[in-house]
């Protein structure tokens, strides 16, 4: 029991923690225009990083996102998400902190560190959610769908083998794809750069290499159902 009141205690002080830290770090900017030092200071690398992110508007849209998942998360909603989320934004802020202004201020490193422990501590706080992320060969489900007990198997479900070369839908699916593709580039292009292999032979090859894997899975699973059966 105690240790379940101590784990309790210590993750959502982390999850009050990193809430008041996103909410704190989008609130100044987006209602007082608050940016840091740097942004001012046109020696500092982070600060022309930071510029430029303001001149295209991402500087903007990412104080907007942690004024919102400051929200979600001291309010104790869909923090599982909001940590993963908020994670890519960790991980730049402190790369540039430690390993480009940290040089410059000693200061850096800590700020660095500190947004890697705050995010990091909630991450593992609730990692029992991500537990099915963490699956080496998942199969795939769409998200309103139960996970089957074998979703470690990344073949198609059992019994799905009427169709050896794919099925219809997907075969539709596909052609609508190239459509989409090869109009977009040839119409949307400039004359000398129409159809490029790199628009179309990606989505070609994907196609063939899961038509590839399926016909591969359906030949397991033939297999062990002749081994099964014999046995």
């Amino acid at each position: 029991m105690k240790d379940k009141e101590f784990h309790w205690q210590l993750i959502t002080f982390f999850r009050v923690l990193f809430a008041f830290h996103l909410i704190y770090s989008g609130a100044a900017y987006v209602f007082f225009g608050w940016v840091p030092s740097a942004f001012h200071n046109p020696a500092s690398p982070v600060g022309r990083f930071m510029v430029e992110l303001d001149s295209v508007g991402l500087y903007p849209l990412v104080k907007y996102i942690e004024l919102f998942l400051g929200v979600l998360v001291l309010s104790n909603r869909f923090v599982a998400v909001a940590a993963v989320a908020e994670l890519p934004i960790t991980i730049i802020i402190s790369y540039l902190n430690i390993f480009v202004e940290g040089a410059i201020d000693a200061r850096h490193y800590y700020t660095g560190v500190q947004e890697l422990t705050i995010n990091g501590m909630v991450l593992l706080g609730y990692g029992a959610y991500y537990r099915t992320m963490l699956t080496a060969r998942p199969r795939p489900q769409w998200l309103w769908q139960r996970l089957y007990q074998d979703a470690a198997a990344d073949g198609p479900p059992s019994g799905s083998v009427k169709y050896g070369l794919g099925t219809p839908q997907i075969w539709v699916f596909f052609a609508l794809v190239m459509v989409v593709v090869v109009c977009a580039s040839w119409f949307m292009g400039p004359p000398d750069r129409r159809l490029p292999p790199r628009d179309w032979l990606p989505p070609l090859g994907a196609f063939v290499v899961m038509l590839g894997l399926y016909r591969l899975s359906i030949s397991r699973a033939v297999g062990s159902a002749k081994s099964l059966s014999i046995g």
